[in-house]
């Protein structure tokens, strides 16, 4: 064998272990963008999960937030502010969550079916309730206001037609469940 083989050799092997670097690199950072994204995702929950966090979405799905939303005088004031104070007004609280869970869904940043399925069916009911405070607040601020939580409603509501009967494995047998309190139970 002269010189010129064993270069040639020698060349082909470099750019083989040159490529398996590559791939391994790229295959490592796909591993720590979703490790990043698991430890945004489950900060996110955590917060959600909090007191305080229940507390809010207590007062946005209850009667308080309803009695507001027919008040003039608040639909005034979301006229009128620059900035709402979110402590006066939780529900901006709770607004900005969804915002950012969709502004990170938008990015890629959080898989979808996580999304989805731990908070589709509460981002749907949440713009429900909330849609009229972000109308109000849209004349004021432009229709780019809480884009990212209409980004994530409308991916939502695809979901759900995508999904009518939920996402539980088909090769996966229901378990039997029984509430003892129902009629024509005898536990």
């Amino acid at each position: 064998m002269n010189w010129e083989e064993i270069s040639a050799i020698s060349t082909f092997i470099t750019m083989i272990v040159i490529a398996a670097s590559a791939i391994a690199a790229v295959v490592q950072l796909r591993h720590m963008r979703a490790s990043n994204a698991i430890t945004g995702f489950l900060g996110f929950m955590d917060k959600w999960s909090s007191p305080e966090a229940r507390e809010i979405a207590n007062y946005v799905f209850g009667e308080a937030m309803q009695r507001k939303l027919a008040d003039p005088a608040y639909r005034e004031e979301l006229l009128t502010a620059p900035l709402v104070d979110r402590l006066r007004h939780p529900e901006f609280q709770y607004l900005d969550f969804w915002e950012s869970i969709g502004g990170f869904l938008k990015l890629g940043y959080f898989a979808e079916d996580v999304v989805m399925e731990s908070g589709g069916p509460v981002a749907l009911r949440a713009w429900g309730v909330l849609m009229p405070v972000i109308a109000i607040r849209r004349r004021v601020g432009g229709q780019t206001l809480y884009d990212n939580f209409e980004y994530l409603v409308s991916r939502a509501i695809m979901w759900e037609n995508k999904h009518p009967e939920g996402v539980f494995p088909h090769n996966t047998p229901h378990l039997s469940v029984k509430d003892p309190g129902a009629a024509g139970n005898s536990s």
